[in-house]
């Protein structure tokens, strides 16, 4: 009986990729993904990285549409030189640095870029940056420093383009190398030196205000389902304005990449739409539970999925109750992660909860509006200030509502309080 052959052993250049692929990230926390060098290394990488991934993001669309424009036209020339400055220009306003035009300075930011730069931030950091202080601290000082200089080439040279760059990109940069860091299996040491500093914060600050971040990302789930909802109902209007362009298949698709940079836009509108007050797309106009006022738009098809008079009839009542549900959905995380207290601090959670999905909503409605153009359209959206304390208001009182039904301590202090009520009454009823 003959054996078995033995099994072949896989090429060498097969078994070195197998074992690239099968190896885990180090265990040291300390130690630079890059051997031999310092952590604040990793950080400078993986920020420089980020930077490339969300520019060319932008800019390789931009000149794909710029070559296929001129292809279409005989003789025309490819304005590299103008996509890539445009396209710059984009990638800056979704940092929040205003976008002079010479006849408005536009401030609406596109929050599909600034998204982008998030994610860019997050994968990098996840696979370059160390998990360390000196990594983070180090690659938030090369994002910012690009920006600044992306900033300056372009042209953004005042003080309020400057400060404009030099918070956006502390902001997405801290967002998304710290979030990348922390998702490392190895996030060792910042997981817990952050750790530390969160629990030197009181637990009702700190739970109050995690169930205030799952409020605002139910309201935020909501508000999607919502524009998908309006894209249904008014897709005869979208198919309009698209047929209305004229466009060819190669135009039809560059629009559609733009517009994706204004989709989350979009849903941030009808975050306050959902919230009662509603938004506007140009001077004079209103969309709203209780009423729509329209005017001429651009030719968007986007804005061909704007709410029509009708859609919000059957809302105008239940809007505010489903922004309380996100209210109740919180107070139900923190009724989870709270064993005991006192009766009043179910109050404090409320007003925690309420105010925490009311700064994020505020903030969103504030980045998604401002000037998008001149003439009517230098007022589009919201006011994140109005919005977001009305959002506060309705997701407190939801929030409030379900820890006095859910906690024993009030309806035991509430209890103490009846037996002490009666046994006064009976008291001086007998004395």
């Amino acid at each position: 009986m003959t054996s078995a052959p033995p099994p072949t052993q896989p090429p060498g250049r097969l078994r070195a990729l197998r074992q690239t692929l099968e190896q885990r990230l180090p265990g040291d926390s300390v130690r630079s993904s890059i051997d031999g060098a310092a952590p604040w290394v990793s950080g400078v990488l993986a920020a420089t990285q980020a930077l490339i991934f969300s520019f060319a993001a932008v800019v390789i669309p931009a000149i794909a549409m710029a070559v296929t424009a001129a292809a279409q036209v005989a003789g025309a020339s490819t304005s590299w030189g103008g996509a890539v400055s445009i396209s710059t220009r984009v990638w800056l306003l979704g940092h929040s640095v205003p976008l002079a035009t010479g006849v408005a300075d536009l401030t609406i930011v596109p929050l599909g870029v600034s998204a982008v730069a998030i994610f860019g931030a997050y994968v990098c950091a996840r696979r370059t940056m160390t998990p360390h202080w000196s990594a983070l601290l180090a690659g938030l000082g090369t994002y910012l420093a690009g920006v600044l200089l992306l900033a300056l080439l372009a042209g953004a040279v005042s003080p309020v383009q400057l400060t404009s760059a030099a918070g956006g990109a502390l902001v997405i940069g801290a967002i998304g190398l710290s979030w990348g860091a922390l998702a490392r299996p190895d996030a060792g040491d910042l997981a817990d030196g952050l750790h530390a500093v969160v629990m030197r914060v009181h637990v009702l600050i700190r739970v109050g205000t995690r169930g205030g971040m799952v409020a605002a990302s139910s309201i935020v789930f909501m508000a999607g389902v919502v524009v998908a909802t309006w894209m249904v109902a008014e897709h005869t209007t979208v198919t309009d304005v698209v047929r209305g362009l004229a466009l060819d298949s190669a135009s039809g698709v560059s629009l559609a990449v733009a517009q994706l940079a204004l989709v989350p836009n979009l849903v941030v509108w009808a975050l306050a739409w959902l919230a009662g007050p509603g938004f506007s797309v140009g001077a004079g106009t209103h969309f709203g539970l209780d009423a729509v006022t329209s005017a001429p738009l651009p030719a968007l098809p986007l804005l061909g999925a704007l709410p029509g008079p009708t859609t919000g009839a059957g809302l105008v009542v239940w809007a505010p109750v489903l922004v309380g549900c996100a209210g109740a959905l919180g107070g139900w995380f923190v009724h989870r992660r709270m064993e005991r207290i006192a009766w009043w601090h179910v109050f404090v959670l409320a007003a925690l909860v309420g105010a925490g999905a009311g700064l994020v909503s505020g903030v969103l409605v504030a980045l998604a509006s401002g000037v998008g153009g001149p003439g009517r359209l230098g007022e589009v959206g919201a006011s994140g200030v109005f919005i977001g304390l009305t959002v506060a208001a309705q997701v407190a009182i939801g929030a409030l509502v379900l820890l006095v039904c859910v906690r024993h301590e009030v309806w035991s202090a509430v209890h103490r309080g009846w037996t002490g009520l009666r046994a006064s009454i009976r008291e001086r009823s007998q004395g």
